[in-house]
């Protein structure tokens, strides 16, 4: 074999091992799902979330009076999105959701990441 089959060998062997870790990663995190509490802001969060959308929409000055104002939206938003899309009512189905989303997006940041480490370190 020549240097250059050898390496994309190891290329596609780094990747599929990347892939196979991340994918443990995710798999543990959602078996663990019903273990995670909650923390001592979370109810605070969830709550600061629709307002916070109101203000952004214009609907509402009530964000400028509440003293959780500095709570950021970055995830807020989309899991407040998701809460209302898939029609949830029940507080432990919404803070299930509102640990697993996270928990995903990171999960696929690392796939890409490992992936990239993977393949440009060899």
């Amino acid at each position: 074999m020549t240097t250059s089959s050898l390496r994309a060998v190891a290329d596609r062997a780094a990747a599929r091992n990347a892939w196979l870790v991340c994918a443990l990663f995710l798999l543990a995190g959602v078996a663990v799902l019903d273990d995670y509490g909650l923390i001592m802001d979370e109810i605070i969060q969830r709550q600061a979330a629709p307002i916070v959308l109101d203000y952004v929409r214009g609907r509402n000055d009530e964000l400028l009076r509440l003293p959780e104002r500095a709570y950021g939206m970055a995830m807020e938003a989309p899991l407040l999105g998701a809460e209302r899309l898939l029609g949830l009512q029940d507080s432990r189905a919404i803070y299930r959701l509102r640990h697993l989303l996270p928990h995903l997006l990171f999960g696929m940041d690392i796939s890409a990441t490992a992936v990239q480490v993977a393949v440009f370190s060899l």
